[in-house]
């Protein structure tokens, strides 16, 4: 919701500004998508590792936004959409697994 909010109400009130700033979200996705995924791979419980995961994964959101092309900002729509999904169906399987142990 947050990134879609950015998508919506950043680069439609304020055009202008979003073009200014738009260098510094490219660079704090990739440092996110760095440290996050860094971070991921030292976690042993498979509910941080999944979450650590999807910090990562909301750093390609950001360099999409960030972009501001057209097929940037397709893609991070994409991504948005596919994370809701994907990210609930991870956790609802982690959960899962940790009962069935």
């Amino acid at each position: 919701m947050g990134a879609y909010g950015l998508v919506r109400i950043n680069m439609e009130l304020f055009p202008h500004a979003h073009s200014i700033f738009s260098p510094w979200l490219i660079i704090i996705g990739a440092t996110q998508i760095i440290y996050a995924a860094s971070t991921s791979l030292g976690q042993r419980n498979l509910k941080k590792r999944i979450a650590y995961s999807s910090v990562s994964h909301m750093g390609f959101i950001i360099i999409g936004i960030g972009s501001i092309t057209d097929m940037g900002l397709n893609g991070a729509l994409l991504q948005i959409i596919s994370h809701g999904f994907i990210g609930a169906a991870l956790f609802f399987l982690a959960r899962k697994s940790s009962n069935d142990l």
